[in-house]
């Protein structure tokens, strides 16, 4: 079955089991007390990760196969919910669940990919993550990708983005025309010295002309913009996507932005 939201549904037994073992492991080592998948779909692997947790939350907002899981999941609750609108953090609270106990996983629709890790990650909250994406994104977000994309320096601010599996379009039904990989991010330890909301500012500023250099972007938007950062000599002639924490630290680090 295809749903109106153009889902790919997960057949391939060992990528499943795969990703419920990971699950598992993950939720013990962790000392988790709940468990959140989003879009569970045909319930694939909702069914081999019922019985981790005691508090199993499946949020989807495609109700065509809601009367299959009464069927089938036992240990659950079914949220109808956009999670892009649903306030998850608000909703553990009432049920007296702790946010940074909750292991979150899912196989997300990727045409949706981008605003659903913004809003996760943002809630540095949620201890882990594991996620399934398209495979040109999970190359592009992973800590130790090479080009640094928008989305990258957002997520590895809070998480360590750490690549776990390709998985040819062949284990979905239907099968998708793009390749597709499994994420698993984790809460740093310590983030950055600098403040997020000065990363922001910054990436909204220069990201959109990422392929010039710094000194060239600068050049551009002292002419549009109040919101001015200091580029050192030594850092002018790199691009966004060549620039280090260390990098990003001169120019954050020391307020040296100002509306």
């Amino acid at each position: 079955m295809w749903t109106y939201l153009w889902q790919n549904f997960l057949i391939d037994t060992k990528i499943r089991q795969y990703i419920a073992d990971k699950i598992s492991v993950l939720y013990k080592e962790l000392w988790c007390d709940s468990l959140i998948e989003i879009w569970p779909g045909k319930w694939s692997i909702s069914k081999l990760i019922q019985t981790i947790s005691p508090n199993f939350f499946m949020i989807d907002k495609d109700p065509t196969f809601r009367d299959n899981w009464q069927l089938t999941i036992e240990h659950w609750a079914f949220i109808l919910s956009d999670v892009l609108d649903l306030d998850v953090e608000t909703m553990l609270k009432e049920k007296k669940l702790d946010s940074k106990k909750t292991l979150v996983v899912g196989n997300l629709p990727y045409y949706i990919t981008s605003p659903i890790l913004r809003k996760f990650f943002g809630g540095k909250d949620f201890v882990w993550w594991i996620f399934m994406v398209q495979d040109e994104v999970g190359q592009k977000i992973k800590s130790d990708a090479k080009k640094k994309s928008y989305l990258r320096w957002l997520l590895n601010y809070w998480c360590t983005v750490t690549y776990l599996k390709w998985v040819p379009a062949k284990c979905f039904k239907p099968a998708p025309k793009v390749k597709s990989c499994l994420i698993q991010l984790g809460i740093k330890d310590t983030n950055p010295i600098f403040s997020f909301d000065a990363l922001v500012a910054f990436l909204e500023l220069f990201a959109p002309f990422s392929r010039k250099t710094l000194w060239a972007i600068q050049k551009m938007i002292q002419k549009k913009s109040e919101l001015s950062f200091e580029i050192p000599s030594t850092l002018s002639s790199k691009r966004l996507e060549e620039l280090s924490w260390s990098d990003l630290t001169v120019i954050l680090g020391n307020k040296v932005w100002s509306l």
